[in-house]
């Protein structure tokens, strides 16, 4: 109807009504639908496979989870992946988690070190994101011969040789290789109880990312101000 009664008189509606109207429901609604997107997102991932792929991956069985029965996928990698291809991505995760936990130590230690004779003579100084260019030679290539080691190593450990896969399919992972699993536990920390070694692996998956926010964190915070991790807490 375009008439409404007020005190019993019949007045047309007013444009700027129906204008301010349909504005507060278009904000409700997009509202709505961001605040249910961001909780799809943290949303309990299904035990079903899905039925988009037929061999997708179950992620409620594999290591991970943000809290019980909380898996965040939120882009659906598990959908698309079959056993095969999510073994390499739980693969780079974990590697680049590692890589980036020993880099935030190393922004910590490097810091609060710069300066001192403990450090390369005094030689280092500043923001951690400038060490790398300070350091000598000798450590650069030290430095390269560890990475380059630790990687052929890491290949050997896991990784099918070229010769025997398809063109189509490089970089295959063993069949009986356990993503991560280089055999390195000098400290014995690994339980034998199946049950403890998924929690673990849960541990070590979640602080791996917390490291790659934080890390990422700690390169951007310098990149645009110059200052150092503790001059940043007031240290």
């Amino acid at each position: 109807s375009q008439f409404h009664k007020h005190n019993n008189l019949q007045t047309p509606n007013h444009p700027t009504t129906n204008h301010q109207s349909t504005t507060t429901t278009m904000k409700f609604l997009l509202s709505s639908l961001a605040l249910i997107g961001s909780a799809a997102a943290f949303a309990p991932a299904q035990t079903a496979k899905s039925t988009t792929a037929l061999n997708a991956v179950d992620i409620g069985e594999l290591p991970g989870r943000l809290a019980p029965n909380v898996y965040f996928d939120p882009l659906g990698f598990a959908e698309r992946a079959d056993d095969a291809l999510m073994n390499r991505y739980r693969e780079a995760e974990l590697t680049h988690g590692r890589v980036a936990m020993l880099a935030t130590i190393g922004f910590i230690v490097g810091e609060k070190v710069e300066g001192s004779s403990f450090l390369f003579d005094s030689q280092i100084t500043g923001p951690a994101i400038t060490h790398i260019t300070q350091v000598p030679s000798l450590f650069w290539a030290l430095l390269v011969t560890v990475i380059g080691a630790s990687e052929a190593f890491r290949l050997e450990k896991g990784w099918v040789d070229p010769v025997y896969t398809a063109v189509d399919k490089p970089g295959q992972l063993k069949a009986d290789y356990v993503p991560g699993d280089l055999g390195f536990d000098p400290l014995s920390l690994m339980p034998q109880d199946a049950d403890d070694f998924f929690e673990m692996q849960n541990k070590e998956l979640n602080n791996g990312r917390l490291a790659m926010i934080a890390a990422a964190g700690f390169l951007a915070q310098e990149a645009v101000d110059g200052k150092g991790i503790f001059e940043h807490l007031g240290f």
